[in-house]
């Protein structure tokens, strides 16, 4: 049984990212595993740089909602970003997050965490996930984790909300057979 967190990197709680996230969460939970999912809807600061976390015990002097997220990332062995293509990448929300697990590597290293990358965008081209795909797999590589692939959700209309159902089911999968 895996210990599984959805990080959802949307302020847009009905969202097409949030309903690929709830699908794939879904098959997760059939499949017996425990799944905790977090909406960074709340205030999360961006890294200062300022290295204050090494010299004070692995802890972030920025006092906000990160706060709660990092005892989920440590419970979890597994790790599930979702996120909207903004600007031919992962949102500013769930790039803060990422940055933010600084406070707790030591010596550049961090927790070894399986990952799935969970994207919905509104056109879909062949190229449209290109640059996104390509900065997950340089972090994931240099964080040390094991990439368990990914399920991108192009052609998503956004008024109304609308993700291809082939989509979901594919989110549905990706969790109840992980």
């Amino acid at each position: 049984m895996r210990k599984i967190l959805i990080v959802v990197g949307s302020g847009v709680q009905k969202g097409n990212t949030n309903q690929l996230a709830q699908a794939f969460e879904k098959g997760a939970q059939e499949a017996g595993h425990d799944v905790q999912r977090i909406v960074l809807s709340e205030n999360i600061q961006g890294c200062q740089g300022c290295g204050a976390c090494q010299k004070n015990s692995h802890q972030c002097v920025i006092q906000d909602s990160m706060q709660n997220y990092y005892a989920l990332f440590e419970w979890a062995d597994t790790i599930v970003l979702a996120s909207p293509l903004y600007f031919w990448s992962i949102s500013g929300r769930l790039k803060c997050f990422i940055d933010r697990l600084y406070a707790i590597s030591q010596d550049d290293q961090y927790p070894y965490k399986e990952t799935v990358l969970l994207m919905s965008a509104g056109d879909n081209h062949f190229w449209t996930f290109e640059q996104a795909l390509s900065f997950y797999s340089f972090y994931t590589k240099a964080l040390g984790w094991k990439d368990l692939g990914h399920v991108l959700a192009g052609g998503c209309e956004s008024e109304p909300r609308y993700i291809p159902t082939q989509k979901l089911q594919e989110a549905y999968q990706k969790g109840l057979h992980l």
